[in-house]
């Protein structure tokens, strides 16, 4: 059983992303909406993967959460995002344990692969 934790302040947006994975076969999925919300499930559940939008709720972003989260665990982070900005992907993609960046709206068809690949490295 994969436990993924969803980090997305947008709630409708976080729900249709959740149907689609439980619709893909996923069971164990969180969501919450800042950072230290995400910090505290990833310390007390150790999710498998996170699913982590850039623009989050708080002052931190998804990348300073993302870079918080790497100092005591190695959980993949796939971006999911409305940001496209060169500079912005640049941050992301440099932040350890990053797996993917992927642009809103986000389809399935390519989300789902990368997750399999991702949890299979795992």
């Amino acid at each position: 059983m994969n436990k993924i934790l969803i980090v997305e302040d947008e709630r409708i947006l976080a729900i249709s992303l959740k149907m689609d994975l439980e619709d893909a076969g996923y069971e164990e999925i969180t969501m919450v909406t800042n950072c230290e919300d995400a910090c505290q499930f990833v310390v007390q559940e150790a999710p498998e993967l996170i699913l982590m939008d850039i623009s989050i709720q708080g002052d931190k972003t998804g990348i300073d959460t993302a870079e918080k989260i790497s100092a005591f665990s190695n959980v993949p982070v796939i971006y999911l995002t409305g940001e496209t900005d060169f500079e912005t992907r640049r941050k992301a993609e440099n932040t350890p344990n990053c797996k993917g960046y992927l642009n809103k709206p986000v389809n399935m068809e390519i989300l789902e692969p990368l997750i399999q690949k991702v949890l299979a490295e795992a």
